[in-house]
């Protein structure tokens, strides 16, 4: 695939910036597009602006210029969003969308709004007459701060689950191989790393390497906070219940390897990132 000039919609987000270094390490020319990005997120200089996804004035002065938009946004409301950006590309005649999905998202899983919400997502992008690339990640590395809080570690719920923990740089990298390599295009690619733990499993071996001094690792019942956030009309933990009370029911797919292998499968292991990050 030639050289090409991409829009990266969500900039500042967690998952961006590895989209960013990558595809940058491969010569592609970048503009980064959010609400709150700014230069000093970056060791490199880029082409940055910001803008609100859901302006449609913003959107359409960002991808002038671009050949291709990567969508990387976690909005109140993604579904307008992505219609907002899927339209305008069509417009500026944009010729290239790759978008951040999960790897549940399924219609088997629609009973669940946000997963509902994100096939409707993935459906926009699939039928907007682009050539597009969606990526289904299952659970980062990164997130595992966020169950980090006040000297404890707490899982929310009981996942019993074993997950592929992915690193965000090997996401990323996937990303780039996929706007470097002809033939790529229109597929759905999983995300998954080459190890699996469950998530309390996961958190103690963080808290082991990042936290020693956090011995246990908690797992706190989802009916009490439930209970909380309806007192507490607190929306965030509201969804955060909700969310886990679906990751109790709904497993991680099981992809085949050579599927895994399409754009180079991910082979950070935990260990390995945690050196990266010392």
């Amino acid at each position: 695939m030639e050289k090409i000039k991409v829009l990266v919609i969500g900039a500042s987000g967690l998952l961006a910036g590895p989209v960013i270094r990558k595809l940058d390490e491969k010569g592609f020319d970048l503009r980064l597009f959010s609400r709150s990005v700014n230069p000093s997120m970056f060791v490199n200089d880029y082409d940055i602006m910001r803008g609100d996804v859901f302006n449609i004035a913003d959107l359409e002065k960002a991808m002038n210029g671009c050949d291709a938009v990567h969508i990387s946004i976690s909005t109140d409301d993604d579904v307008r969003a992505v219609t907002g950006i899927v339209e305008m590309a069509k417009k500026k005649e944009i010729r290239y969308i790759s978008l951040i999905s999960g790897c549940t998202v399924s219609e088997e899983n629609r009973w669940f709004k946000f997963i509902d919400d994100k096939m409707k997502i993935e459906q926009m992008v699939m039928k907007s007459g682009l050539a597009w690339f969606i990526f289904r990640p299952t659970w980062f590395f990164e997130s595992l701060g966020m169950f980090v809080r006040n000297g404890k570690a707490s899982v929310l719920g009981r996942l019993t689950d074993r997950y592929h923990w992915v690193a965000a740089d090997d996401m990323g990298k996937m990303v780039a191989e996929a706007y470097s390599t002809p033939g790529t295009e229109d597929r759905v690619y999983f995300v998954y790393g080459p190890e699996r733990y469950t998530m309390k499993e996961m958190l103690g071996k963080y808290c082991g390497a990042l936290h020693p001094e956090i011995k246990t690792v908690n797992e706190t019942p989802l009916l009490p906070l439930k209970i909380i956030a309806f007192l507490t009309r607190n929306r965030k933990l509201k969804f955060a219940v909700s969310l886990f009370g679906y990751f109790e029911k709904v497993k991680e797919p099981e992809v085949p390897e050579a599927d895994l292998a399409l754009l180079g499968r991910p082979a950070t292991d935990f260990d390995s990132w945690v050196r990266s990050k010392q």
